[in-house]
């Protein structure tokens, strides 16, 4: 059941933080600050796309390993540059904490756990 819940979590949470990034001067102002304005469309569209992947992957598990290891590896270099730009602890928290989400999706579905 928490599996689940993570999924629709992560994969819903995705999705939107793709919008967001896309329609919102904040998170506009964000990827300039990680010194990704250039790469913003493209990171969340990906976002977007896995994001809905992991859900949809409900029907076909292949989508979910799909999705989370993108999810995974975005978070990896969400939370590197993080560090690398300094940010605290606090900033930093929620690219760690999606890191560890997917890589349990990611682990779970490679298992065959549902």
């Amino acid at each position: 059941m928490v599996y689940k819940i993570l999924r629709v979590f992560s994969g819903g949470s995705h999705f939107i933080y793709g919008i967001l990034a896309l329609t919102q001067p904040f998170y506009i102002d964000e990827f300039i600050r990680f010194g990704f304005s250039d790469q913003r469309v493209l990171i969340a569209v990906f976002q977007m796309i896995a994001g809905i992947g992991i859900i949809l992957g409900f029907y076909k598990v292949k989508l979910t390993q799909i999705s989370s290891a993108i999810l995974t590896i975005m978070m990896i270099g969400a939370l590197t540059t993080r560090i690398l730009i300094k940010d605290d602890f606090v900033q930093s928290l929620p690219a760690f904490l999606y890191m560890c989400i997917n890589s349990f999706i990611f682990i779970k579905s490679i298992k065959g756990i549902t």
